[in-house]
């Protein structure tokens, strides 16, 4: 017993909530605990040395207002730094049109855009696909680089420019699910035009190659610049019965590209 009797001052007994002995009820405090801004009487009374400090972890933040904001700010052009030559995503900025518009025929599942959304690891109904393919290279997903441009915003004495781009490179992924071609392998063909429509005879091979059987396969291919294009994409070969997909594709360009009008 750690508390004391005196019988010309007689002071009340009792045990401690924690460790069960036995103090003057004097001397036992009650247990505070943090709860959300507040402290919080835990209906403990305990001990001096059971006796905790609220547990900071347990408090709620309260984070102070964001500062005003200044006038005419001046932002940090992420979209472009962080990806400067790249078709993946589309640019924030309509002032900024070199990374282009999505074009071709894989308009099912995710659509064009899922081609080009940087979303690599995706099922073939969440990726650009057609569902019966086209029995020679009509299947097809490519970039008009000067797709993003605002005519409203030009002056009707001006005449638009052409963003036109060389490639260095280009990456193509499968669905996570199955193959380029679902039906097995197949070929690809890379490819740049100045017309941009479905007719193979107006698209210059850059870049061929033959896909695999596995699923989520990854293609990286060299291209070494060249000819500057308006246009380039990405034809399979289809089998004219199964579904062609493709999860993501990536073409690295090789300059920055000059408007020509």
């Amino acid at each position: 017993m750690r508390g004391q009797v005196d019988a010309r001052h007689p002071r009340a007994l009792a045990i401690c909530d924690r460790c069960g002995a036995r103090y003057n009820h004097d001397q036992l405090s009650w247990q505070y605990q943090w709860v959300g801004t507040k402290l919080q009487n835990l209906r403990k009374l305990v001990c001096s040395g059971c006796l905790d400090n609220p547990q900071e972890q347990l408090r709620r933040i309260i984070l102070p207002p964001d500062p005003v904001p200044i006038m005419n700010a001046r932002p940090e052009a992420s979209v472009q730094d962080l990806n400067p030559l790249s078709a993946i995503g589309q640019s924030a900025n309509l002032f900024k049109p070199q990374y282009g518009n999505p074009i071709g025929t894989l308009t099912e599942g995710g659509g064009l855009n899922a081609a080009f959304n940087a979303s690599v690891n995706k099922p073939a109904v969440q990726s650009a696909s057609i569902s019966v393919s086209n029995s020679s290279y009509g299947n097809w997903v490519g970039i008009n680089w000067t797709g993003n441009q605002t005519p409203d915003l030009t002056p009707s004495t001006l005449t638009e420019g052409v963003i036109t781009h060389s490639l260095s490179s280009a990456t193509l992924i499968a669905p996570n699910n199955q193959p380029f071609l679902a039906s097995g392998a197949t070929t690809y063909l890379i490819q740049g035009s100045s017309i941009g429509d479905g007719n193979s005879s107006n698209w210059t091979t850059l870049g061929t190659g033959t896909t695999s059987t596995a699923t989520g396969q990854e293609i990286g291919v060299s291209l070494g610049g060249g000819t500057l294009y308006q246009y380039h994409r990405v034809a399979f070969l289809g089998d004219g019965a199964t579904q062609v997909s493709i999860a993501q594709v990536a073409f690295s360009v090789a300059e920055i590209g000059e408007p020509t009008t």
